[in-house]
Parts: structure tokens; C-alpha cells; sequence
């Protein structure tokens, strides 16, 4: 068996690989199935020409003449399935795919006339069907250059120019090989190109995007360098010992430890290699992505990780958008965090964002979604799940353009999104490949570790803070209130009704003071010790309930102070007095915000939607919305900083301790507000996940509760014996 023989096996068991592989899957389109068909004649084609070697016509046996006459036959229907094939695939003109069939047609009846007739005993019958056989294969290289000359992409174009050269080449080999027929010396190379060109063109079908065809390009040429250099290191151990079989046997099992051992660092190195010398700039990308890593492994800031990221990719000058955006506090929706080049949206709301959120691939390509909505688009949308999956990619779109991302990469932490990490190229349509994109997922994972770290180290930086503070309050409340009690002790001994007018103002003044600087030591002392706290299972609507029975004589005439209580909300584990703590200062700040203009006050309770972290538990909100002026931007950022204040005379410490009375509860409190259109304080809780929600809001009675008590709901009995009272009334 020579070496043609072997090349015409070995194709023809790839190509009809290829070919049952394709018509397997599930589901296919026509141009795949058309494309499986077109690669299993290959096979059958080479299937018959390796037999015609085993079993040669010029023996004169029966089995020769019917093997020549099978490959004459398999040969002409060659150029059926392929012009069949590309005509699908590049979607011409039905008058185009009547003329192709026709010739399909002719090519068939051809190939039977000659391989099933005395004609094929005859060379100038076999050259002839030869020869018309590589002239219809050349046609089918025609309608791809037509078709790339006349494509506006310029990612189809250099796509299409792919395929065009590999067919052409497969043709020209194949020419070559039928020759060697006749004794001329032309390496059988036609199986072995035609068959790399089937595997290619088989993922071109399978992997529409342009970047993976270069990688997929990349590893052919690594891969056939890398065999190349392993066949040499076998050549050389056993070439020189085939006459001495122990000596080849041996040499033999030493050549393939050798090879095995050089086979992880040398591929490595050899597509390293390849892609340096053929993708440079993939290239370099990718190892100035692999020094960012390096750089950035030792950063557990949040913002100096972010501008180093940012900044590594920009000088990439692969990237003409990047941007960050984290998971925001304060409402459902990731705001930005930092970005490079022209800015992105500043917040993307919750219902922008959900798409993302409820998909399940790690990252999403614009021009991936940009072709499954066109494909979805010239499919008749009668299915539901068509028309629920075209809505979902919309809404993916939007949010990619709204964040200028060409790809975006979630961040996820702890089994939840915590932002985003936005990267786009405008200037080519396909920018990032497979192994570049699986890069920017690592870098992504490494993002959302230090996100999580620096929560976790903010906490002990808090709990260390609040230590050291509380240490330091209890040793400054003493020195400064047995002077301040001196003070006012003395001052009180003087008799102000005894003193003139200006010495007596002098007097109240100093009283006042002495009083307002031991309210701001009471309140460091408060929001430096320990809380204690009495949990339990919390109805939050009867802490709202209970607060605005406390509050109702204090506030002025002319503010209105309303609730908005949802029914059928989860319980919290949470101390009831301490959140109407939290509630009475935020209605006295808002009270104080509205001063002497006429407004109101809401008080609301609901159930918010999960976003971002869709294992969590259910949460419950309570929003304190007022009418007044508003919080500036610049203020909103410190307002639960401790001392800062912008009351005349207040101690800056109310929301701080608000803050951490909310966060002790495993919560979160924020701001909404914008200047002139009234603020919005937005708390969160964890619902309990073993209490059922009450069946209806309690009601509660007029006076007011024992501290850290909480009133059980009417039971069912009492309620179902009320209704049975009424019936007999109106009976």
C-alpha cells in the first residue's frame, strides 16, 4: 500500500467523521444538513479511490473494474452536493440555485454514463469525468469569490477570501494528485488538503465569529509545527536502527517517552510562537492583559484596582470604551465606577439590567446578540419561547449600548453579580478572541475577589474603629462632663432675674450650651458602645404603625405625615424599638428639612424585587419620602459620615448611629434625592425565610407597647367569630 492509498484512507474516514457528526446534530438548519451531505460524498469519494488502490483495474479483476467505475461515479457527484451546498451557504438567487441544479444534475448523469457503462475502460472516458469534475469544483470557488466581492463586511469578505482559498486549494491539489495517476511525480497531497479544508470549512459553520476562525487557524499551524517536531525526534532515534528490531523496539519506546515528556512545554512554546509571528497583535495583547494581572494582584482598593485596569486596557489600544460599574447600595441598578473614553451611562436600572442577570454564559458579545436577533427576525415568530428569547436579546442590546460595551464581563462574587466590567472596540466589528476573552473572565474573577475582600476588610476596619472610639468616649465623657457640670452648676446659682438684661442673656446662653455639648457627649457615648439589641421575628408594618403614634402630636399643622403599608410582607428578625429609633430621626429630620413650608411625609413599607444576588433571602423595604428641598450631590456621599452635619446645631451623629443600627440588622440604608424634588431614605432587611407572611396587617391599639414587645396577630378564630356576629346583625 503506498502513500496514495494510505492519504485517500485517511480522508475518507475524516470526511465521513465530518459528515455524520453535522447530520447528528440537533437541532439543524438546511445549509448544515446540505453541508454534511456535501462532506460524506468526499468521504465515499476517497472511500473508492483507496479502494481502486487495493484493487487496481489494470489487474483485470471484477472487483478492480467496479471499484473505478464506484470512484468515477462518487466523483461526479462531487460537484452536486458542493454546488448545492455553497449556494445555500451563500444564499443566492433561487434562478441561481435552478441553474445549479441543473448542472448537479448533469455532473450525476455524467458520472453514471461513464463509471456504470464499458465507457469506463476508456481514458479519455475517466479523463473526461477527471476533468469536468475539477471544472465544477472550481465553479463552486467562483460563487464564493462572487459572493465576497459583492459583501459590504469587511469580517465577511475576509471570511469568505478564507473559504475561497482553501477551496481553490483543494482543487489544485486534488488536479495535481489525479495526475500522479500517470506516472507524473506529484505528491498525493489532494486527500490530506481536501480534508483539513472540510474540518475548516465545518467550523466556519459552527463558529460564526471571525477572531475564532484566526485562533482556530493559529492551532492548525501550531499543531502541524508541533507534530513536525515530534516526527523529526522519532526519525532520528529509530531511523538510524531499523535493521536491528530489539535495538528499534527499544529506541521505539524511547522515542515516545521522549515525546511525551516534550510535548506540554513544547506546544506551549510553539503556539506561543505562532501566534506571536502571525497575530502580533493578539499577541501583545495578551501579554500586557497577563502583566496587568501581575500588577494588579497585590491591590485590595476598590478604585485603585479600577483605574489600573482600566488604564492597562486603554494602553492596550485595543479597546476604545472601558468602564466598571458595582452593584449599587442604595437602589436595584450598577452604577458607574470608573471609565476610559467617551462616558458610558452613569446608573443602569434594574430593568435595563435584568437580562444580563438571567444569563447563564459568563460573558455577552455584541455581535453575537446583534446575530441571533437577526436570525430570530427572519424566522416566522409563531412560538412563545422565540418571542420571549427576541425580547430578552433586545433588552440585552440595550444594555450593552447603554454601557458602550461591545463585550461585558459579569462580576461575580459569592454566587451573585456585583458589577460589570465593559470592554469595545468600535473600530472593528469582531475585536476580542476566545483565549483573549477567557483572559478578561480571569481578570473579571480577580475584580470581584477584591470587591468582596474590601467589604470584608471595611467591616473589620469598622468593628477596630468603633473599639478604639468607644475606649476613647468613655475617657473624654468623663473629663469633659465634670467640668461641664461645674459650669452649669455655677451658672445656675446665679439668679438671672436678679441680673440686667444683657448679663442675664449672658447666663441663659451659657446654660444652653453646656447643655447642647453634653448632648453631643451622650450621643458620642451612644454611637461608640456596644448596641444592645433583643431580636426576634418583627412585623414591620406595626413598627410603622407604632411610630406614627408616637410622632403624631409632635408634628407641626402644616406637614402631613401619611403611610403606605404593603400587605402580605414577610417578617424580620430585627428589635422592633430599635427601628422605630431609626424611624422617628428620619421623620424628625424630615420634619426639620421641611421647616416652616407646608409639605408632606410618607412613611412606606413594600417588597422589593431580588437583583443581582438571586440566592438571597427575600427583603422587605421601608422608604421615609418627604417633600422637602432636597440633599446636594455633594452632601448625599457623607451624610452617614459621624460629625457631619449641616444643621446649625446638630451633632452629626443621628443617621451615623441610623446606619449602624441598620447594618447590626444585616441591612442597608441609602439616599435618594435630587435638589428641589424632596429625598427619599431607603432602608432594607432580610425577611426571615421560616415566616410565612401574615395573612393581614395587625391592628394595633392606642396605647403604647412595652419596650422590645411586639403584639401577636388576632387569631383565626376571633376573626371568623367576628363575621359570624355581623351575619346575625344584619339577619
Amino acid at each position: 500500500m503506498d502513500i496514495r492509498t494510505q492519504s485517500n484512507l485517511l480522508a475518507s474516514i475524516i470526511g465521513l467523521a465530518i459528515g455524520i457528526a453535522v447530520l447528528l446534530r440537533t437541532p439543524r438548519p438546511r445549509v448544515l444538513s446540505m453541508f454534511g451531505v456535501f462532506a460524506i460524498s468526499v468521504g465515499v469519494f476517497d472511500l473508492f479511490s483507496f479502494l481502486e488502490g487495493l484493487f487496481p483495474y489494470a489487474s483485470g479483476s471484477t472487483t478492480g473494474r467496479v471499484m473505478m467505475g464506484g470512484a468515477l461515479v462518487s466523483g461526479a457527484v462531487l460537484p452536486s452536493t458542493s454546488l448545492s451546498f455553497f449556494l445555500e451557504f451563500l444564499n443566492f438567487s433561487p434562478r441561481a440555485a435552478r441553474y445549479g441544479r441543473r448542472v448537479s444534475l448533469f455532473s450525476l448523469l455524467f458520472g453514471l454514463a461513464v463509471g456504470a457503462t464499458p465507457l469506463a475502460e476508456h481514458l479519455w472516458a475517466r479523463v473526461s469525468v477527471s476533468v469536468w469534475v475539477l471544472l465544477a469544483l472550481s465553479f463552486s470557488v467562483s460563487l464564493v469569490l462572487a459572493r465576497m466581492r459583492s459583501s459590504e463586511s469587511r469580517i465577511d469578505r475576509l471570511r469568505l477570501l478564507y473559504l475561497a482559498v482553501g477551496a481553490g486549494g483543494s482543487v489544485i491539489f486534488s488536479g495535481l494528485d489525479f495526475l500522479g495517476r500517470f506516472d507524473i511525480p506529484f505528491p498525493a497531497l489532494g486527500p490530506i488538503i481536501s480534508t483539513l479544508y472540510l474540518f475548516f470549512l465545518s467550523q466556519t459553520l459552527l463558529r460564526l465569529r471571525l477572531m475564532d476562525l484566526h485562533e482556530l487557524l493559529g492551532k492548525i499551524a501550531s499543531q502541524t509545527v508541533l507534530a513536525a517536531i515530534l516526527a523529526l525526534v522519532f526519525v532520528v532515534l529509530t531511523a538510524w536502527v531499523e535493521r536491528n528490531a530489539s535495538l528499534y523496539v527499544f529506541n521505539t519506546i524511547v522515542a515516545a517517552f521522549v515525546m511525551l515528556i516534550l510535548l506540554e512545554p513544547l506546544s506551549s512554546w510553539v503556539e506561543e510562537r505562532v501566534v506571536a509571528l502571525a497575530f502580533r497583535q493578539r499577541f501583545e495583547f495578551l501579554e500586557r492583559v497577563r502583566a496587568l494581572q501581575r500588577r494588579t494582584a497585590n491591590v485590595i482598593d476598590v478604585p485603585q484596582l479600577s483605574a489600573l485596569v482600566l488604564d492597562g486596557l486603554n494602553e492596550t489600544r485595543r479597546v476604545t470604551h472601558a468602564s466598571i460599574y458595582l452593584l449599587a447600595e442604595d437602589r436595584p441598578g450598577f452604577r458607574l465606577l470608573d471609565s476610559r473614553g467617551p462616558t458610558p451611562a452613569l446608573f443602569i436600572d434594574q430593568g435595563t439590567s435584568r437580562a444580563l442577570l438571567h444569563r447563564s454564559e459568563r460573558a455577552q458579545l455584541l455581535e453575537t446578540v446583534d446575530r441571533r436577533i437577526t436570525e430570530l427576525k427572519a424566522q416566522p415568530l409563531e412560538a412563545r419561547k422565540q418571542r420571549d428569547e427576541l425580547r430578552r436579546l433586545n433588552d440585552i442590546h440595550d444594555a450593552l449600548d447603554a454601557m458602550k460595551a461591545g463585550i461585558t464581563v459579569p462580576l461575580v462574587g459569592n454566587d451573585r453579580v456585583l458589577g460589570f466590567l465593559n470592554l469595545w472596540d468600535e473600530r472593528v466589528p469582531e475585536a476580542f478572541a476566545s483565549d483573549e476573552i477567557a483572559l478578561m473572565l480571569e481578570l473579571a474573577d480577580h475584580f470581584a475577589s477584591v470587591v468582596e475582600n474590601s467589604k470584608l476588610y471595611e467591616k473589620m476596619r469598622e468593628r477596630d474603629r468603633l473599639a478604639a472610639l468607644g475606649e476613647m468616649a468613655a475617657g473624654l465623657a468623663h473629663e469633659i462632663r465634670n467640668p461641664l457640670g461645674a459650669i452649669k452648676g455655677a451658672a445656675q446659682c446665679l439668679d438671672p432675674r436678679q441680673l440686667p438684661g444683657e448679663e442675664r442673656e449672658f447666663v441663659e446662653v451659657i446654660v444652653e450650651e453646656v447643655n447642647r455639648l453634653n448632648g453631643v457627649v451622650t450621643a458620642f457615648l451612644d454611637y461608640s458602645r456596644p448596641l444592645k439589641q433583643t431580636f426576634g421575628p418583627t412585623d414591620v408594618n406595626e413598627v410603622v404603625s407604632r411610630t406614627m403614634k408616637l410622632i403624631q402630636n409632635d408634628v407641626p399643622r402644616h406637614i402631613t405625615v401619611t403611610e403606605e403599608l404593603a400587605a402580605d410582607l414577610p417578617r424580620v428578625d430585627a428589635d422592633a424599638e430599635q427601628l422605630k429609633q431609626v424611624l422617628i430621626n428620619l421623620v424628625q429630620n424630615a420634619i426639620q428639612a421641611l421647616g416652616d413650608k407646608p409639605g408632606n411625609i410618607v412613611l412606606r413599607s413594600l417588597r422589593p424585587e431580588r437583583f443581582g444576588d438571586f440566592r438571597a433571602p427575600d427583603m422587605v423595604e421601608l422608604q421615609v419620602a418627604d417633600t422637602g428641598p432636597g440633599i446636594p450631590g455633594d452632601q448625599q456621599l457623607n451624610i452617614f459620615v459621624p460629625f457631619f452635619t449641616t444643621k446649625q446645631k446638630g451633632t452629626g451623629l443621628g443617621l451615623a448611629i441610623c446606619q449602624r443600627i441598620i447594618k447590626s440588622h444585616g441591612g442597608t440604608i441609602a439616599v435618594q434625592s435630587r435638589p428641589g424634588e424632596g429625598s427619599t431614605f431607603v432602608i432594607r432587611l432580610p425577611a426571615l425565610p421560616s415566616e410565612a407572611p401574615p395573612a393581614e396587617t395587625p391592628q394595633l391599639d392606642s396605647g403604647t407597647p412595652m419596650p422590645g414587645t411586639i403584639e401577636p396577630p388576632p387569631r383565626e378564630e376571633s376573626r371568623r367569630s367576628r363575621r359570624d356576629r355581623k351575619k346575625r346583625r344584619a339577619s
